[in-house]
């Protein structure tokens, strides 16, 4: 994705007007010109489908009933909304990933622009969309893919404003018009006009194709996921509840995860490749690592995660000490423990991070004390320091069985609502961290801002939230289209569970889905995988007496393992005891893995 432009005043009295923004590249217009016909709208009344291509979500579905579009011809009827969201005229579409407009002309015409008309609210989680796709044809089968139009009025525009995003020059006949709209919050919509002539006039339609993002799920211990295969999300942090230091990992809270282990906690395999090493959002001085919960951290807040990660016998040093001694118990030693570790978000309303530079200036971050460019160079000099600082450390703690592969974006968005510039902060940091030969992680939510262009905003891997676990609404086929999404483009799947699953059936079932949609959709031994878990769930099931909960632990194991088939307790228990009679299946599981990783 290019670098946004500055908005202009006069850019900004036109889109408050309802202005159009042209395409780059419109088609140039002859010296001499005859009598043209005027253009009319050719869409309007016109029927049309307006859907995303992934089953209706159950838990998003209903929300967006509220800004239902009435009889199917609301967004073709010649009725333009005001600035409030309320006004009727508008359609409101919630996440889903994105939606395909699709537009029969009847005939075939004469094409000119095609116009979207769109509302920004920020207060009420109204986006203009990042960029809007368009396409023609003239049998509805072969296409001619016209390009994409950025929005030309940043997401740091509170509003309420509007704009109309428009492909215009495209002086083609065509009969279909289909466009492609992102939809990573509340996308609202009042009018899509087709201005065009009752004609032939224009030029041939030549199909071509649009241009396909990466698809395949990032494959597992590629040089691509810093040879990770399975990766656990490790959180350290403050605690204001009892035990106080329940948000650390001692040498033995790591055995489950680094081993895999029996009832009687007794190693009998390795388990976990990949650990990422991230913050507790909320500390107890109010602060929070989070890009708007709270106050703004600054840098002692970074080196206060760093601190907790360097100590000798919790997180770091103690998982180093737990790989060794699983080493030293079981037979194979080439298993490898790769470490990543996130990079705070540096916020952009934090105007005294701290001197990080050393030149006795605290770094001001705040995008509307210095402006965006400012803001930009400040908050990149954090990032910078921030990883030499992870360097500097981890080269004096010299660890002996810990390999330091890649660094995690903590925030699970692009923040452009923020700073107009968030992905070139992105985008520079995976440079540097690259530069340093790290990989560069994200793991969005679910469609959160920016996760299909991943890879333009320099990760190296991504994988992202089906939020399945925490949406109590919806439906299991939740985290198929996640899988399918993902795929699509190049991301993984992250999957999830807390507490609950131990106590509660229905939590558990949700997230045995996380675990059959890996089966079915195939991202079980092909990807890079990443769990995410309520600090220690996956302990406490280990450690548990109670078949249902260790059952938890045991599935999760056969998934890793890429043996994820089992239906019930029962042949759990069997599958069990055949396993642990065979002493020859680690060795035969380890050669496999390795064929598989070569």
């Amino acid at each position: 994705m290019t670098k946004r432009s500055h908005v202009t005043a006069f850019v900004l009295a036109l889109a408050l007007a309802g202005g159009t923004f042209s395409a780059a590249g419109t088609a140039a217009q002859p010296t001499a010109q005859a009598a043209q016909p005027p253009l009319e709208n050719l869409a309007l009344h016109k029927p049309y489908t307006f859907e995303t291509p992934y089953p209706r979500d159950s838990h998003f579905g209903p929300m967006e009933d509220a800004h239902a579009d009435e009889g199917g011809r609301q967004l073709t009827d010649g009725v333009f909304g005001g600035l409030a969201f309320s006004d009727k005229a508008y359609v409101g579409k919630l996440w889903q990933g994105y939606r395909t407009f699709k537009l029969d002309l009847g005939k075939p015409m004469t094409i000119q622009d095609i116009k979207v008309s769109v509302l920004q609210d920020v207060a009420n989680g109204i986006y203009f969309p990042e960029e809007i796709a368009y396409s023609i044809s003239e049998n509805g089968k072969a296409w001619r893919y016209l390009g994409e139009v950025k929005s030309a009025l940043p997401t740091t525009e509170k509003g309420p404003v509007k704009q109309t995003i428009a492909k215009t020059g495209v002086n083609t006949v065509a009969r279909y018009v289909a466009i492609d709209i992102p939809v990573e919050t509340w996308l609202f919509i009042d009018e899509i006009e087709v201005m065009g002539t009752r004609d032939r006039s224009g030029g041939k339609l030549k199909p071509n194709k649009a241009p396909k993002p990466p698809q395949g799920y990032p494959r597992a211990g590629s040089r691509q996921a810093g040879g990770i295969r399975n990766e656990v999300l490790i959180y350290t942090g403050e605690w204001q509840y009892q035990p106080s230091d329940w948000i650390s990992f001692t040498k033995e809270d790591f055995k489950p995860y680094v081993s895999y282990v029996n009832r009687d906690m007794k190693r009998k395999d390795f388990m976990f490749d990949g650990f990422l090493f991230l913050p507790y959002a909320p500390l107890m001085d109010g602060a929070n690592y989070g890009p708007t919960a709270g106050k703004p951290t600054n840098k002692a807040h970074f080196e206060q995660f760093l601190d907790r990660l360097f100590r000798d016998g919790y997180e770091l040093g103690a998982l180093n000490e737990a790989v060794k001694e699983a080493k030293a118990e079981l037979r194979n030693k080439r298993y490898e423990a790769k470490v990543v570790i996130a990079i705070p978000y540096p916020r952009t309303d934090q105007s005294d991070f701290g001197d990080v530079d050393g030149d006795g200036i605290s770094e001001n971050l705040n995008v509307k004390e210095v402006g965006e460019a400012e803001a930009l160079k400040n908050r990149l000099k954090v990032t910078k320091w921030y990883v030499d600082e992870v360097y500097k450390r981890w080269r004096a703690k010299r660890y002996s069985d810990l390999e330091l592969v890649a660094f995690y974006w903590y925030n699970e968005y692009i923040a452009h609502q923020l700073s107009a510039l968030d992905h070139q902060l992105v985008k520079q940091t995976g440079d540097y961290v690259r530069s340093r030969g790290a990989r560069f992680q994200w793991i969005p939510y679910y469609f959160a801002r920016g996760w299909n262009d991943w890879k333009d905003y320099g990760f190296d891997t991504a994988l992202m939230q089906p939020n399945y676990f925490f949406h109590a609404n919806a439906g299991p086929d939740r985290v198929s289209t996640i899988a399918q999404a993902a795929y699509a483009n190049g991301m993984g799947v992250e999957i999830e569970l807390s507490d609950e699953a131990l106590t509660n059936e229905s939590m558990r079932s949700r997230y045995y889905a996380y675990l059959d949609a890996g089966k079915e959709h195939r991202f079980m031994n092909r990807s890079l995988n990443a769990f995410y878990q309520q600090v220690k769930t996956l302990w406490k099931a280990a450690r548990s007496d109670k078949p249902a909960e260790r059952e938890i632990y045991d599935r999760t194991y056969q998934f890793i393992k890429g043996r994820y088939n089992i239906t019930n307790a029962q042949e759990l228990d069997a599958w069990q005891d055949e396993v642990w009679q065979d002493e020859v299946w680690q060795d035969e599981a380890w050669q496999l893995e390795g064929q598989e990783a070569e």
